[in-house]
């Protein structure tokens, strides 16, 4: 395949499997308004898919792909990306003339924080794309994007499930998720293009994009959701969120 095909092939994959974190949404359109304890319960659902998707999906194929000893770069990126969302996160909470068409008016400065970590999670999605399409081959390029398109769709349902309570509407939810995985067309492309250089940085940054998202859960989410719905509620939809993400990694490959 010519260099310029497959960089169209591959921008026009991610693309589709950017657009496919929308349709998680979808459910919200036949749901009215939300009890405080409902929305406690969607909240610690997010947390719990985040949670799974950051350990199991994120950090299990990072240490899978690593070479070096003990996975050190998969630990310090965890590390990194935690303390990347803790200053982003101070950051975001002090300045309040900051804001991203007016997500801060409708949902606090917490939704800026819960979009600003799953676009983090979709960058090694994107590179990942990238990744098996300039292998070479494109069967191979195909089925991981089928594969992150699949998976992207929970991913837009845990973004709703985070947003909807805090009174985001449900298409902004639906702009929102999608926005969350616009950097898999912009990483796919320079990464078909740069193999060599990519390969051995999608460890690291997995494990950050993970230590962003487990920062996000732990400072947010399930404060949150405790809060609103209760100890026993909250960890009970917890672990529901973590069963299902699993449930869906393992069907489509990703686990």
């Amino acid at each position: 395949m010519e260099l310029q095909t497959l960089l169209i092939v591959t921008f026009i994959a991610a693309a589709l499997t950017d657009l496919a974190t929308g349709i998680g949404c979808l459910p919200f359109f036949l749901l009215g308004r939300l009890s405080d304890r409902f929305a406690g319960m969607l909240t610690s659902a997010a947390a719990g898919m985040m949670v799974s998707a950051s350990l199991v999906q994120l950090v299990g194929e990072a240490l899978q792909r690593t070479s070096l000893v003990l996975g050190w770069d998969v630990a310090l990126g965890v590390a990194a990306g935690s303390l990347f969302f803790l200053a982003a996160s101070r950051w975001v909470t002090s300045s309040e003339e900051f804001d991203l068409l007016a997500l801060r008016k409708t949902g606090g400065s917490a939704s800026i924080l819960i979009v600003l970590a799953m676009t983090i999670h979709s960058l090694p999605e994107g590179v990942a794309v990238g990744v098996a399409y300039g292998s070479g081959e494109a069967k191979l390029g195909l089925t991981v994007a089928l594969a992150i398109a699949i998976h992207n769709i929970p991913e837009g349902l845990a973004i709703a499930l985070a947003l909807r309570p805090r009174g985001v509407s449900t298409w902004a939810c639906v702009g929102w998720a999608i926005f969350s995985s616009l950097p898999q067309p912009l990483a796919a492309v320079p990464a078909a293009w740069a193999v060599w250089l990519f390969q051995p940085l999608l460890p690291g940054l997995m494990g950050f994009a993970a230590g962003a998202m487990l920062h996000l859960v732990v400072s947010e989410l399930l404060p949150e959701g405790t809060n609103k719905s209760g100890n026993s509620a909250t960890a009970t939809a917890f672990i529901g969120g973590v069963v299902l993400m699993l449930a869906i990694g393992q069907a489509v490959g990703l686990g």
